[in-house]
């Protein structure tokens, strides 16, 4: 849904906004996996927590986790919204959220059951499957584009872009939930060189993706819900038979929900964090149970549609801003105060 919410703001240049936002993303990125490689053998809280007053790290680490918490909770509503759209608008007539959510949330709790390992493996699984939902989707359509629907470049104006990519920073927050992991991805040689190779390459790609999409549609871009099944239309063997576009379709679900089971694993990690709740036994079902009831009713009542979601964002967009910076901001001052006192020791 990003390309289209970035075209209602930018226009034809929503593709400029989408190289705004994948630099950001991999300035972040880079933070991230720096910290990771300095914190390889320390969890996210012992991080936070490392500090002389075992008081005054408590409370550091709690309020960081309470930011990053809610960065998480806002792109498990968004998942939640972009999975039923797809499905919504490709698979069935009418389908309502209450029942939708309800698999979903299942899903996202067996995944707080799940090692970090586990999630990654599945990550791996699931990579075939969704670069051939790409490939399927997208280069048909290549041979379609019209370079003259995004002329002239900055038509609407240097302010527009920057704008477009400032109201959706959340859409672009992939790097964010890797600090999550700290001290369970393994510290490869060469760790930071491979990752970010990857990440380019990927961050290429989406640019050109938003480039094609508003090279196809011009002004009609920003009507657009799903970018990637209205490309299909460009594709005669897919159109030409329904089952395929269903299984284009399902491809593109595996890709959401695995990353609505990482969000909600994060989102959870954070709580068990946060609140001890020493006195319970099952802890971990209790607050994966809770986080899974409050985001069902939240859904069914609150963000019923997209559109709330987005005007939800819409009306934050600094706070979001400040967490996504600060946040891996904030952990790489720390890695780098903790590397000058193991010096001067």
């Amino acid at each position: 849904m990003l390309p289209a919410l970035l075209a209602k703001t930018a226009g034809s240049d929503a593709w400029i906004s989408a190289g705004i936002g994948t630099l950001v993303e991999l300035a972040v990125l880079y933070i991230a996996l720096t910290v990771l490689h300095r914190n390889q053998y320390t969890d996210i809280y012992a991080t936070l927590r490392g500090t002389k007053s075992p008081v005054l790290g408590q409370a550091i680490a709690k309020t960081v986790l309470t930011a990053m918490f809610a960065m998480f909770l806002l792109q498990i509503f968004i998942l939640v919204n972009q999975a039923f759209y797809l499905l919504n608008e490709n698979m069935f007539e009418s389908i309502p959220i209450k029942f939708f959510a309800i698999p979903m949330l299942i899903l996202g709790v067996f995944f707080c059951f799940m090692p970090s390992r586990a999630i990654f493996r599945s990550g791996e699984i699931f990579f075939i499957f969704i670069i051939i939902g790409i490939a399927l989707s997208v280069f048909p359509a290549v041979t379609n584009i019209d370079v003259r629907e995004v002329l002239p470049i900055f038509g609407s104006g240097v302010g527009a872009s920057a704008n477009a990519f400032y109201l959706n920073l959340i859409y672009f927050e992939s790097a964010f939930f890797l600090l999550m992991f700290m001290g369970d991805i393994k510290i490869e040689k060469h760790f930071r060189k491979k990752f970010m190779t990857t990440a380019v390459i990927l961050g290429a790609f989406f640019v050109f993706f938003v480039f094609m999409f508003c090279a196809l549609f011009g002004p009609l871009a920003s009507f657009k819900q799903i970018a990637v099944t209205d490309l299909t239309i460009y594709s005669n063997y897919i159109t030409a038979s329904g089952r395929l576009d269903w299984l284009l379709v399902t491809m593109w679900l595996l890709l959401l929900l695995l990353r609505f089971g990482i969000t909600f694993f994060c989102a959870f990690k954070c709580l068990k964090y946060v609140f001890d709740f020493k006195f319970l036994k099952h802890k971990h079902e209790f607050i994966s149970f809770i986080l899974a009831i409050a985001v069902y009713f939240v859904s069914i009542f609150v963000f019923v549609t997209s559109r709330d979601v987005a005007r939800f964002i819409g009306a934050i967009p600094g706070l979001i801003v400040a967490l996504y910076v600060a946040v891996p901001v904030l952990f790489l001052v720390i890695s780098l105060v903790k590397r000058g006192r193991k010096k001067n020791v």
